[in-house]
């Protein structure tokens, strides 16, 4: 019989194999999360440096743990290292790439926070904004924006 698909809703498509149904959903509520060495520091820097907003606090012992935060329709999950997961903090990396219809706004935000970024060939001319314990935020522009980068490597 092998698999044929029916999308129930835009959110869900229903399927079967083998006669057997397979419910598969495609809007996983995902998030990426950075691993930093003190959470209540990286949310500080995150909000008041970068600009992000504060969606959500889980705190332990009184002090952030695991934070959300969000800026421009991306949000990011910080997680404070723990025993077991003492070496990961700084070792993130991050893609986003803007359509051309984002590229001002994004501008606008850097300039206004005075953001420090530097430029590095990855594929392409990459903008990086590395936090606090070095992760980085990779941002590709559009090609048309791309030449601007270019002659600051």
């Amino acid at each position: 019989m092998g698999w044929r698909r029916r999308r129930v809703t835009d959110s869900c498509v229903i399927g079967l194999i083998e006669g057997n149904r397979v419910e598969i959903v495609n809007n996983f509520y995902a998030r990426s999360v950075f691993f930093v060495k003190d959470a209540e520091r990286s949310l500080r820097f995150y909000t008041e440096t970068l600009g992000f907003s504060l969606e959500w606090n889980h705190q332990e012992q009184g002090r952030a743990f695991v934070v959300e935060v969000s800026l421009l329709g991306f949000q990011l999950i910080l997680n404070q290292t723990e025993p077991g997961t003492e070496d990961r903090a700084g070792h993130g990396r991050l893609f986003i790439g803007l359509d051309d219809d984002q590229v001002n706004a994004f501008r606008k935000h850097i300039e206004e926070k005075g953001i420090k970024t530097t430029v590095l060939q990855w594929g392409a001319p990459t903008l990086v904004i590395r936090d606090l314990d070095e992760n980085e935020l990779f941002f590709w522009l559009p090609e048309s924006e791309r030449a601007s980068l270019q002659a600051q490597l």
